[in-house]
């Protein structure tokens, strides 16, 4: 098993503090509700968290070794099965998270980390034979439209740059789109609120 994952103890109380500021920092799923609600997930071991930790890290005390974070999740909110099954036989990767000053190759052997944990109990299972995910539609970056690429001004935003897209980023790693639906919440400006268009992606083990 790759050592560069650590798995989360979110009743330790300095680990829950440090998964609250990484994600603040990410901007999603930030308040105290959405990390007692994961604790509670992973108490009934429908979700498995980590730690990202390099092995350049790795000596270094908790809050200074913690590059980011990543789950492994059985059971979504609310259930969805093509994502995830509560028999593990289909997993979601969820909430990753790499510091901004960790990036550049990290996220990528993290999320491969991750696929070798699917067949390990209790985080996955033997029969575990698919990991989904699901990502911003590569639309929203690739395509200048109004409808796509200019969205991001309504909320005060500026577009990513052409080939940054996410969908893609998980595609170049052997996960495949096979559908894509609106999903993200998201507020404008205006306080219109809207639904992001999500892409559906699967690997099979």
């Amino acid at each position: 098993m790759s050592s560069l994952l650590q798995i989360i103890d979110l009743h330790n109380p300095v680990e829950f503090d440090e998964l609250l500021q990484q994600r603040a920092l990410c901007g999603w799923d930030k308040t105290i509700s959405h990390i007692e609600a994961w604790r509670a997930a992973m108490d009934v071991e429908t979700r498995a968290m980590f730690w990202i930790v390099p092995p350049s890290l790795a000596h270094l005390p908790l809050l200074e070794r913690c590059a980011g974070h990543i789950a492994l999740v059985s059971e979504t909110s609310p259930p969805n099965e093509e994502l995830a099954r509560r028999d593990k036989s289909v997993l979601y990767i969820s909430s990753l998270f790499i510091r901004p000053e960790h990036r550049g190759g990290l996220g990528r052997k993290a999320v491969q980390a991750l696929e070798s944990w699917a067949k390990v109990p209790p985080f996955g299972a033997p029969h575990c034979e698919a990991i989904t995910l699901t990502a911003l539609d590569r639309r929203y970056t690739e395509d200048d439209s109004d409808e796509w690429g200019g969205v991001w001004a309504k909320f005060g935003q500026q577009a990513p740059k052409k080939g940054s897209s996410t969908e893609d980023w998980y595609t170049r790693m052997g996960y495949v789109k096979w559908k894509s639906q609106p999903m993200f919440n998201e507020q404008c400006l205006d306080g219109t609120k809207i639904k992001l268009v999500a892409a559906f992606l699967r690997k099979t083990l």
